[in-house]
């Protein structure tokens, strides 16, 4: 996942739907499809239920790939942010000769 999918989204609401809609797509979507093949190929090769529970298995990784991917992309987001915003404040509280406020991450 690019980090620019995180500086589309302006608000924190659109960024929490955004999150949300993508973990539970990274999540369902590898157990449909994969889990979907194991179990046609349980009915062709008559081996019910091992191919199906490999398939699950083989689809709780990519989803747990998928969805580190994701952390770690938003952590790096998160930092340069947070960088962004203590170079803001720093230039302005030079510009105004005020100290500069609380960061809020």
């Amino acid at each position: 996942m690019k980090e620019d999918f995180l500086d589309k989204h302006k608000n924190v609401k659109q960024l929490s739907w955004a999150l949300a809609i993508y973990s539970s797509t990274s999540i369902f979507a590898p157990l449909l499809i994969i889990g979907g093949v194991g179990w046609w190929l349980d009915r062709v090769f008559g081996t019910r239920p091992w191919l199906l529970a490999i398939s699950i298995f083989i689809a709780f990784i990519i989803t747990n790939v998928l969805l580190f991917r994701k952390v770690v992309a938003l952590n790096k987001w998160i930092s340069r942010q947070k960088e962004l915003r203590k170079k803001n404040e720093t230039g302005k509280a030079a510009e105004t000769g005020e100290k500069a406020g609380k960061n809020i991450f």
